[in-house]
């Protein structure tokens, strides 16, 4: 009994062996792109005048099935030029993204996954105003020959506020901590 189940596990691993490479081979990215920069500027967010502060870090890869994985950080401080509070918007972690396209139904189907953390606005001295993290996945469907949007299902892991809101969420945070 024992040589057929060490022979299978020496046939098993040969196999994995030999495909390893092609997949490896087929995972690695045709494009790639990697930035870091930090930038200042006058603005306006949600209806208040601000100056930025941007700090970002990004690495994007595209692969060749169409599909994109983006690892990045950025953060971003809030001030208001009337009365000088501040709000820090940050976010951490990786988007991942595929077209399906359904010939059949006449679809496309784009999928994009957030997973870490999306955004956390916090006061400039680090009480936490608000936080999404986690998972969060958006299926938006369209019809491919009218490019008419068909849907969006939304599948979420772990607490997300903004999603919650509708997305309705950041200026009601953002406005109360400026003003």
């Amino acid at each position: 009994m024992a040589r057929p189940i060490a022979l299978r596990a020496v046939f098993t691993a040969l196999i994995v062996a030999l495909a390893l490479p092609g997949a490896t081979l087929a995972a690695r990215p045709i494009a790639a792109f990697h930035d870091h920069f930090t930038d200042s500027f006058p603005s306006d967010i949600c209806g208040i005048p601000v100056q930025v502060d941007l700090v970002v870090s990004d690495n994007f890869f595209e692969y060749a099935d169409g599909s994109f994985k983006d690892a990045a950080s950025n953060m971003s401080t809030f001030t208001n030029l009337d009365n000088g509070k501040s709000v820090v918007v940050s976010s951490a972690g990786t988007v991942t993204g595929s077209a399906i396209i359904d010939e059949q139904a006449n679809t496309i189907t784009f999928v994009t996954t957030y997973k870490g953390l999306p955004e956390k606005i916090q006061t400039r001295h680090g009480r936490v105003l608000t936080r999404d993290a986690g998972i969060i996945s958006f299926r938006d469907t369209f019809d491919l020959t009218t490019g008419d949007f068909l849907g969006t299902e939304v599948t979420i892991r772990g607490p997300h506020p903004e999603a919650d809101a509708d997305f309705a969420l950041f200026c009601d945070v953002v406005t109360g901590a400026l003003t």
